[in-house]
């Protein structure tokens, strides 16, 4: 525990991460496009299957899923290269402060998604659905960047890789080495989609708000302690 001092705060907020992906793919899936939001594997295969059958309103929201996820990669991965460069020189942190600039730029365009979401009263038109599918894709997208900045790249949206790891390393006699993140992470998920799909059923309109909790949960947690980890002001002295 010596040499990580920030564990188990670190393993926590992941899974807060998490929490929030599983509540956010509920309410896509079920109730705003019928795609996921983050697990691309699973969009491909409603292309496929939509491709298949002719039926292309599911493929076509897949897409849209797909390219929302994509561009949220593509921006947060920029945002964290431009906020790292204020970090040149400075010792490795675990959790670095470009990964939390990330995760406030996606809680942003989380509460513009809830905020369109209740505006609508949770049922939002086709095209208005539409937006809120690739936004929240968006969204899921810069998450899965601010966790590359994070030591040890934690999966907060796609669970697979986690879940072989996990099993590779309990079947190998490996268990005590396995990240604890990935465990976390897998009930994580499950609990954050249940989540959303409980408020679906009896508070339509709060569903997606777990989720934005869950982010700005981190980010508040983080940004105390960035700002703790600051140096002095010598013009203060």
């Amino acid at each position: 525990m010596a040499d990580h001092p920030e564990r188990p705060r670190h393993l926590y907020l992941v899974g807060l991460l998490t929490f929030a992906s599983g509540c956010v793919d509920a309410v896509t899936l079920t109730v705003i496009g019928g795609a996921f939001t983050s697990v691309i594997t699973g969009n491909l295969i409603l292309v496929g299957r939509g491709i298949g059958t002719t039926t292309l309103e599911p493929a076509v929201h897949a897409v849209m899923a797909v390219a929302g996820y994509v561009l949220g990669v593509a921006i947060g991965s920029r945002l964290a290269q431009v906020a790292g460069r204020a970090e040149a020189g400075e010792p490795p942190e675990e959790w670095p402060r470009r990964a939390t600039i990330v995760l406030a730029a996606e809680c942003v365009l989380l509460i513009a998604v809830n905020a369109g979401w209740i505006g609508y009263r949770a049922r939002p038109p086709a095209a208005a659905a539409d937006v809120l599918l690739i936004v929240a894709g968006v969204c899921l997208g810069m998450q899965g960047a601010a966790a590359r900045a994070i030591a040890g790249t934690p999966s907060t949206t796609y669970m697979t890789g986690a879940l072989t790891n996990l099993v590779e390393a309990l079947a190998t006699g490996k268990g005590r080495h396995a990240d604890p993140t990935a465990a976390l992470g897998l009930a994580t998920l499950v609990v954050g989609a249940a989540c959303g799909t409980i408020l679906i059923r009896h508070a339509r309109p709060a569903a997606l708000l777990p989720a934005l909790a869950a982010i700005a949960l981190v980010i508040l947690i983080k940004g105390r302690h960035h700002r703790a980890e600051l140096p002095p002001d010598p013009a203060s002295n």
